[in-house]
């Protein structure tokens, strides 16, 4: 699914929007869902998955959103919400496309261009999206998800961290299989369905 630059530069933008301050735990939750090592946690419980009537895969960020409504004051929620939005609009919009279209011996080098484009488009997306990595780890000792282990979440902000360091200059040319222009779009996607989810969750709450 999308890389952790991107759901970076999506739960500072959600931030932006939602909160007065500056909210390091949302950034937390934006990436957790990922979080599978030292520890083993299958994706299809972090991530939700469901599969429907058709045999059809997808992150079921409304389950999440149902199941965890009244914890959305805690904006590591919120961060691991806008993380599942985006998963399922890349789904939708990206693998199923760019990857799951080709044929069955195609789509392991299209994974691997995929890669190397998300290497690439960290550089890119901070030209788009100026940001500075995480100044702080807040301890998460206070959060009940399923198959999520908080006590290693340092491990993917290190991770995090790691992606700025990015020396050599790309330009959108460089990239195999995406386009900047669309990778901006699923963000811009991601952002608004977020808002939008919350919004609704929020209101049905009160």
């Amino acid at each position: 699914m999308g890389s952790r630059m991107m759901h970076y530069c999506i739960t500072s933008e959600v931030n932006k929007r939602i909160y007065s301050s500056l909210e390091a735990r949302i950034h937390l939750g934006g990436l957790a869902p990922d979080l599978t090592h030292p520890v083993y946690a299958p994706k299809s419980v972090t991530h939700f998955v469901r599969i429907d009537k058709e045999g059809k895969k997808r992150t079921d960020y409304e389950f999440f959103a149902q199941k965890y409504k009244d914890n959305f004051d805690d904006s590591f929620y919120v961060g691991y919400l806008s993380h599942l939005v985006a998963d399922h609009i890349w789904y939708e919009t990206m693998y199923l496309k760019l990857i799951k279209a080709l044929p069955e011996e195609e789509r392991q080098a299209a994974i691997e261009k995929g890669y190397r484009d998300f290497r690439r488009l960290n550089k890119l997306l901070l030209r788009e999206y100026p940001l500075s990595p995480p100044m702080e780890v807040p301890v998460i000792d206070n959060v009940l998800i399923d198959g999520l282990y908080p006590e290693y979440i340092p491990d993917i902000a290190n991770q995090l961290i790691g992606d700025f360091h990015i020396e050599e200059p790309f330009s959108p040319d460089d990239l195999e299989i995406y386009s900047l222009d669309t990778i901006l779009e699923y963000i811009r996607l991601s952002i608004e369905e977020t808002l939008k989810v919350l919004d609704t969750t929020i209101r049905m709450r009160r």
